[in-house]
């Protein structure tokens, strides 16, 4: 347990030396899961206390409606919340990891193996954690001031997540920094892409009917 917090409280705050550390005493993909679930679990938590901040943006200004007749239709069930987080999570978990491992070896990594990159992915989600707190001071802040604190610190979590999925990368695959960043940017430029090109080809389908 003690080894757990150690890594835990590691990642968050000397995340290189820890990652190393992980891959020599062979870290589990047991534990990664579990860090994963967690940070899901979190994640999940804090959307459901921030969805009533958000909505209630639709009162603040006069001709917002919600697009529901029911205001309390709009909210998410609290197990399709949680539902969603945790199985979106741990599938957007491998899916990114075997693509990124995929692209290290495309860009030279040669030691890294898959299992490796998904233990330190895993970790590296691990300031997901902070979306509950985060949400709970949303929900109490709430209004504007409530959506402008979601939007400033999940901004500064989306960042915190991208850093350390940068090191991961690094660190799994023992190349340079700038390989691990472009590692994990070219697929989501592949992916930004296709998406335009499939909105550009559906609308011009829709225009010709």
């Amino acid at each position: 347990m003690a080894d757990l917090l150690e890594a835990i409280s590691g990642t968050l705050f000397t995340p290189a030396s820890t990652f190393r550390r992980l891959l020599e005493e062979r870290t589990s993909l047991t534990i990664a899961a579990t860090i994963v679930l967690i940070a899901c679990v979190c994640s999940g938590i804090g959307t459901l206390l921030t969805q009533s901040t958000v909505m209630s943006l639709f009162t603040e200004f006069s001709g917002f409606e919600p697009v529901a007749p029911d205001f309390d239709a709009m909210r998410i069930s609290p197990i399709t919340s949680m539902t969603s987080s945790v199985v979106g999570g741990f599938i957007s978990w491998v899916f990114f990891a075997g693509i990124c491992h995929i692209v290290a070896k495309l860009l030279g990594g040669k030691e890294g193996t898959f299992t490796e990159m998904l233990v330190l992915m895993g970790f590296a989600s691990l300031p997901n954690i902070f979306q509950a707190p985060i949400g709970l001071i949303v929900m109490l802040s709430g209004g504007l001031t409530g959506a402008f604190i979601a939007i400033v610190l999940g901004s500064f979590l989306a960042i915190w997540v991208l850093i350390l999925d940068v090191l991961a990368i690094r660190e799994a695959q023992k190349f340079s920094t700038g390989r691990a960043i472009a590692t994990l940017v070219l697929p989501i430029v592949v992916l930004a892409v296709l998406v335009f090109i499939l909105i550009f080809i559906g609308l011009f389908l829709i225009s010709g009917l």
